[in-house]
């Protein structure tokens, strides 16, 4: 029996079944508190629909410039944690998710899904054969037999390495011993490496979607990301004692992940070839797993670890993108392809590289929004393509790919090849027109997020420096057009394919396939233009003051310094309590 002090739910397989998790009941909730519904019991809560929700989690998002509503954002910036700040659907569908794979493995059966369905030569790009895991007994006794022992044992040994042998100022502080092997053992067996990695896709990869579901194959990539996507299934599943099992392990895959070999080699930088995204898979797996470790420590972690994350690892993470060359981060000209000259391994690299770097830049700015960091990437250096669809990214082979890649492709023209860098000079330098409003919006929300999220870091340039007007010019200008595009997104795309591939039958094989919190991209808009507001009226008092002096020093000195005062004035800060500080207070005067 899991539970939590809202609501429990029994894990006996004889009491649960799935016919219980109906569309309603798994459709994309946030956690919620029974003293919301004191007369409910579990059963009536999975057949919650929106109607039946809380009030302030149907709290409409105004696009009014001057009237704006942050539900997501305000609970985001008062939490820590992944289930309580991100979308990670509510106790009740995890529970369920954990159901499904307790059942299947206790069954000697596939999780969810075949985690190997067939495995990709990223020199080819075409599907070989491959034993699915299906044919391969689950229990623990049958281990050699298991293509995931393999793992299990190279990730004890990567372990044992980091906690035996701890260079200066390690943050491993555990000694190794018999015990510490065994608990090591058990944690990372293949059978709860695979419970872990059905709980990460299920719960957790629609939140960062750079991993290739449909081709990942757990025993043939690098074990440190096969031990980081663990750890981050582990800390998302219901089950408290996974969560508790979880906190053992992070400094030590933290330290494995950042001397891997991969991660840290430079050769890169001096070669003179191009990166091979193909051919450099590992070197892609290493950066995603890095960046895992970042995320798992600054959500999960003490406040020691967010620090660290912060000021050192992230550094090392960006740095290791550029070693890459994110100009390299590009697709090929698929829509000039045949069929048979289409090759789905080169196009999974591509698209996961882009991914990966697109959400390093995320990250990036989100430390920049909640933490007041100084971005360490600049808009001028993602000269990147942007993500290809849901559709594409999700489609479960090479024919299916293929034909998602052109349908979304025609009618799009250069749009589809276009730079993150192009599109967020173009939105802050014109007024774009409608046609180009509507092919933005068919980038999806993944793109729309990334290009939101780079304005907050041109306000906190802006607020930083002694820059003119003419940056907030450009600043609204960019904002006023990513409102258009987000409003033909929201009213015209956003519940169908190719970008949203599940709405009302969400079940525990297919929740992988929501949309994650980007979805809240709105909430980071009215964000944006309520930071740009406040600066615009504290310049004005600082001008005004200025007009009323005695002096045309003083006048000159107003009309032509930058932003008065920063409006979040403490810099690198471990909590986000600034920023829901700013929400709280706007709250209060909109109510009163």
């Amino acid at each position: 029996m899991f539970s939590d002090n809202r609501c429990s739910i029994s894990l006996d397989f004889d009491d649960v079944t799935f016919e219980h998790f109906d569309a309603d009941a798994l459709g994309i909730l946030p956690d919620f508190d029974l003293s919301d519904y004191p007369s409910a019991n579990w059963l009536d809560l999975i057949n919650l629909t929106v109607e039946t929700r809380p009030p302030q989690e149907t709290r409409a998002l105004s696009t009014n410039s001057h009237e704006y509503s942050f539900p997501f954002l305000d609970s985001f910036t008062s939490r820590t944690g992944f289930v309580s700040s991100f979308d990670c659907g509510s106790l009740i569908q995890r529970q369920g998710v954990l159901v499904a794979v307790l059942r299947s493995l206790a069954k000697g059966e596939p999780a969810l899904s075949q985690l190997v369905p067939g495995h990709l030569d990223f020199g080819t790009g075409h599907s070989k054969d491959a034993t699915p895991l299906a044919t391969i007994p689950l229990l623990q006794s049958s281990w050699p037999y298991d293509p995931l022992s393999l793992k299990t044992s190279e990730i004890i040994l990567l372990v044992k390495e980091v906690v035996t042998v701890k260079p200066r100022n390690s943050a491993v502080t555990i000694t190794w011993s018999l015990a510490l092997e065994e608990k090591c053992s058990v944690f990372f067996s293949s059978t709860n490496l695979r419970k872990f990695l059905e709980l990460y896709w299920a719960i957790w990869h629609p939140n960062v979607n750079f991993v290739h579901r449909p081709t990942f194959n757990p025993a043939g990539c690098k074990p440190i990301l096969l031990a980081s996507m663990a750890l981050i299934g582990a800390c998302v599943s219901p089950d408290p004692a996974d969560n508790e099992d979880a906190k053992t392990w992070f400094n030590c895959v933290e330290e494995m992940v950042f001397i891997d070999d991969d991660f840290c080699s430079d050769t890169l930088s001096t070669n003179t070839a191009p990166f091979n995204p193909p051919w450099d898979r590992r070197k892609i797996e290493a950066l995603q797993a890095a960046y895992m470790v970042v995320l798992y420590q600054n959500w999960e972690g003490t406040d020691a670890s967010k620090r660290r994350m912060r000021r050192y690892r992230y550094s090392n993470v960006v740095s290791a993108a550029r070693d890459i060359s994110i100009g390299s981060a590009k697709h090929a000209n698929y829509n000039q392809q045949t069929k048979q000259e289409f090759n789905w391994g080169e196009f999974v690299a591509r698209e996961e590289l882009i991914r990966t770097f697109l959400w390093i830049f995320l990250l990036d700015h989100a430390f920049t929004i909640f933490y007041n960091l100084p971005p360490r990437m600049v808009i001028k250096e993602m000269k990147m393509h942007m993500a290809f669809p849901e559709s594409c990214f999700q489609a479960a082979t090479e024919d299916e790919c293929y034909e998602q890649i052109q349908s979304w492709m025609l009618g799009l023209g250069r749009t589809c090849c276009i730079t993150l860098r192009t599109a967020v000079e173009d939105a802050c330098e014109k007024v774009l027109v409608q046609d180009t409003h509507r092919n933005l919006a068919r980038l999806g929300p993944l793109n729309l997020f990334a290009i939101v999220s780079a304005l907050h870091a041109l306000i906190f340039q802006y607020q930083n420096s002694f820059g003119g007007e003419a940056q907030v010019v450009s600043i609204r200008n960019a904002l006023g057009n990513w409102i258009r595009i987000w409003k033909i997104y929201s009213t015209e795309l956003s519940s169908t394919p190719p970008h949203v591939l599940i709405n009302d039958c969400l079940n525990p094989e297919n929740m992988w396939r929501r949309v994650g919190f980007l979805r809240n991209s709105l909430e980071y808009w009215s964000l944006a233009s309520l930071i740009l507001d406040r600066i615009s009226t504290s310049s004005t008092n600082q001008r005004d003051h200025g007009i009323t002096s005695d002096t045309n020093l003083s006048r000159r000195t107003a009309l032509q310094d930058g932003p008065a005062s920063p409006i979040l004035d403490k810099y690198d800060q471990t909590s986000m309590r600034q920023v829901n500080d700013l929400i709280a207070d706007f709250q209060k005067v909109q109510i009163c």
